[in-house]
């Protein structure tokens, strides 16, 4: 009688060797596997769809529409099934296929399959065990990159609509839409007014110290003028004719005449490539005064705002500040805000809506006879949605919402390129080379997950069938 023989085990890759057979698995980092950059997506779709719900309850009640909360809700279910679908649920059994196939030394039990990247795995393991070829279960193979585009496609196909409306759809009444037009204007001329206003009244203090001392060192006052107030670009001391006794910054950027002999703000030139502001405090001394030049740049910044164009003109509507950039002293080209600065005063905003889905606002920077008084006048241009967009709390929070978690859903995607479609690339080329009979070295698990699992199953298995052959030939 013969006596049966004991089941076939594969050999300890451990003993025997001088090397381990296999690579070294990395250490568990990634404990949510393949599934979590569909979880990820799924999580921060439905967490801006709640916050998007809450925003709506708890703002004002008109915004954001019902419609975007609810379409997003159903791309994050369609999106979730697609993923789990065509990515996660193929990867876990072919994860169990590869995974019975070490145990049973035998590539057969590992099916063909929809997924591109997974059928070639598995045809190219029948190759190499050299078993017949079999068909494939499905004629159309289909990449698992497709599932994460789709849904990245479904995910831009709402963003960028509801993002358009939160913005592009906003519609206030045009009472609204006037009023808070020319509170904007009047707060940008109060800002520019308040800035003209406190460098003259730093000026006239270090030219007239209250304690009633003597300035000593004119120079050392220019100094420290200039290190004071950070809107000035130059500052110096004249005499009667306006010679520079004494300096602080850069040159003048252009020629300096003879300042008033009072406490004023001037615009010295009506050409040139900057306005040449000035503002002139007389000194104690009642011989000399202290001139700073106003740093335009710095103005200009005054009376930047989004979503707004500002200008502010001179007298001549000429253009001395533009929040857009611009060149000196160009004319203000828009015959309606021409005549619009025209009718500016000083503590009445000027308002019109020409009809255009935009609105204009003009508002005289200072009272006129006022030390600061230049002449100038604020004018700005805004389109109708952008204002109302800008003054509406809930959409300025929809939008960003809208932004962070279409971001963040396209970060989860392309994580699931990264860590699922890349990976089984790799390990379908270096199975068809190996069913090629190339001789290549184990291949790399780049993390401990599903894809992983494959390739250290897929490792054991040709490790196993090198061992076995080599021990038949000796």
């Amino acid at each position: 009688m013969s006596t049966p023989r004991a089941p076939q085990t594969l050999p300890d890759p451990d003993r025997g060797t001088s090397a381990p057979l296999f690579p070294n698995f990395p250490r568990r980092r990634f404990p949510a596997g393949v599934s979590g950059g569909p979880l990820a997506v799924l999580t921060v779709l439905l967490a801006a769809a709640a916050t998007l719900v809450a925003v709506a309850i708890g703002g004002d009640g008109r915004w954001p529409d019902w419609r975007i909360p609810g379409t997003l809700v159903l791309v994050a279910t369609v999106g979730h099934v697609l993923l789990w679908s065509a990515v996660v649920n193929p990867v876990q059994r072919i994860r169990d296929a590869t995974a019975r196939m070490a145990v049973e030394d035998s590539a057969a039990v590992v099916p063909r399959v929809r997924p591109a990247e997974l059928d070639r795995i598995a045809a190219a393991l029948h190759r190499f065990a050299g078993l017949p070829a079999r068909a494939r279960a499905h004629r159309v193979r289909i990449s698992l990159a497709v599932a994460p585009c789709v849904v990245a496609v479904l995910v831009l196909a709402w963003a960028v609509p509801a993002a358009v409306m939160t913005v592009g759809g906003a519609a206030s009444q045009p009472d609204t839409v006037v009023r808070q037009a020319g509170e904007g204007a009047s707060a940008r001329a109060e800002k520019l007014q308040a800035a003209l206003r406190g460098g003259l009244a730093v000026l006239q203090r270090a030219a007239d110290p209250p304690t009633g001392a003597e300035v000593a060192d004119a120079a050392r006052t220019a100094a420290q003028v200039l290190a004071a107030e950070g809107l000035f670009r130059s500052v110096w001391v004249v005499d009667g004719s306006g010679r520079r006794i004494a300096a602080a910054g850069r040159p003048p950027s252009a020629p300096v005449t003879a300042p008033p002999r009072e406490l004023r703000v001037v615009q010295a030139n009506r050409a040139g490539s900057e306005p040449l502001v000035l503002a002139s405090a007389p000194m104690w001394d009642g011989a000399t005064s202290l001139v700073a030049e106003f740093d335009p740049r710095a103005l200009n910044d005054l009376i930047r705002t989004a979503g707004v164009h500002t200008w502010v003109v001179d007298v001549h509507r000429a253009t001395v500040l533009d929040s857009s950039g611009y060149t000196a002293f160009a004319p203000l080209d828009d015959p309606a805000l021409a005549a619009l600065a025209g009718t500016a005063l000083a503590d009445v905003p000027a308002v019109a809506t020409p009809g255009n889905g935009e609105v204009n606002a003009a508002q005289r920077v200072s009272t006129a006879g006022a030390p600061t008084d230049l002449g100038w006048v604020l004018v700005e241009n805004q389109d109708v949605a952008v204002t109302a967009f800008t003054h509406d709390g809930n959409r300025r929070v929809t939008f960003v919402v809208i932004a962070l978690g279409a971001s963040l859903a396209l970060g989860s995607l392309a994580w699931v390129m990264v860590t699922v479609v890349a990976p089984a690339r790799r390990l379908a080329r270096h199975v068809e080379r190996l069913a090629g009979g190339d001789a290549v070295p184990p291949l790399a698990p780049q993390r401990l997950d599903e894809i992983g699992s494959v390739v250290a199953a897929t490792n054991r298995f040709v490790g196993a069938r090198a061992l076995l052959g080599a021990t038949a030939r000796s």
